[in-house]
């Protein structure tokens, strides 16, 4: 049994609220009600819970998430930037946080998102990022040790192999052979992998690999949440998703993103590296996407991500729109 039809089980709940009880009391807080709020997804099973300081949230992560191992060291290296960590159990993958409040997206229509990104507080964040990157790289052979995902670009022409016979195994015991086509057409890319994998140096750092404002706190220094879909890449990698959707409103955004990364980063931006790390990003997001639902039974409404992201290896640019 997965950790994910664990969670959907009832003595799980039971289970993981006597732990939080523990761990809360040890912090000198006592728990005041059943859970506020919940979610489970093959990722993660996430609660709130009441307390008589103000709420917490539990988490659990699946069999192949790091998120545990990498939060501790995060919260050594860099405690401000991270949610205070309340108890960690690594065996399990149980997480318990402090709340840090909302996230710079709460509540933020589609058409204010060029705003969002633009504005001062993600501006800010994304300098604080880079500079978060700096601090923890020297931790990175160790966090890979430990269980982190190495997407550093050594490593990426055998992640692009496994990944390719992973899914075209998937595609053959579905008998879909438009995914087995994709898949051939993909196949034509692993020289171009190697040869961006060549293009980069070796310095790595923890890609967050899922940055984008709802993952950002609000208040300063900035605080960011949820690195469930962390590995460890090369740092320009962790531009993909933003970009991306900024660029989706304006080229401005786009660009005042990238600024905002270069100040934190203290040098000026490689220009090919950075096309080099994120046409590599595509490929390590389309296997963020595989392991995020590899432990669900039974078919998601994402199945179809892996392939999509996968697939993206073949457009010139890694920043185009979004496929249909």
């Amino acid at each position: 049994m997965t950790r994910f039809e664990q969670w959907q089980r009832e003595p799980f709940v039971d289970d993981a609220l006597a732990w939080a009880d523990a761990r809360l009391q040890q912090a000198g807080i006592r728990r005041t009600g059943d859970a506020s709020w919940s979610r489970v997804r093959p990722w993660g099973m996430v609660m709130s819970l009441p307390t008589d300081d103000s709420q917490v949230w539990f988490k659990a992560v699946p069999e192949n998430s790091a998120e545990t191992v990498l939060h501790g060291v995060l919260a050594e290296e860099a405690p401000e930037h991270v949610a205070p960590v309340l108890g960690a159990d690594e065996e399990h993958g149980w997480l318990l946080l402090a709340d840090v409040g909302a996230s710079l997206g709460d509540g933020v229509d589609e058409e204010e998102v060029g705003v969002l990104y633009a504005g001062d507080p993600f501006r800010e964040a994304m300098s604080t990022y880079a500079r978060l990157q700096r601090t923890v790289s020297h931790r990175i052979d160790e966090l890979v040790a430990r269980g982190l995902p190495d997407a550093r670009p050594e490593a990426m022409p055998q992640v692009f192999d496994r990944l390719h016979a992973s899914l075209e195994q998937a595609a053959v015991d579905n008998d879909d052979e438009h995914a087995l086509d994709t898949l051939r057409r993909i196949r034509t890319a692993r020289p171009l992998v190697v040869d961006l994998a060549a293009r980069l140096d070796g310095f790595a750092s923890v890609d967050h690999n899922d940055l984008h404002p709802w993952n950002v706190m609000v208040g300063r220094p900035p605080v960011f949440l949820d690195w469930g879909d962390a590995m460890a890449s090369h740092p320009y990698a962790s531009l993909l998703v933003p970009v991306r959707i900024a660029l989706m409103d304006s080229r401005a955004s786009g660009e005042t993103v990238l600024a905002a990364y270069e100040q934190g980063m203290g040098e000026p931006l490689d220009l090919a590296a950075l096309d080099a790390a994120l046409r590599l990003a595509v490929v390590a997001r389309a296997w963020t996407w595989q392991r995020s639902i590899a432990s669900s039974p039974d078919p998601t409404d994402y199945d179809h991500a892996p392939i999509k992201w996968f697939e993206r290896i073949l457009d010139p640019s890694p920043l185009m729109a979004e496929r249909d």
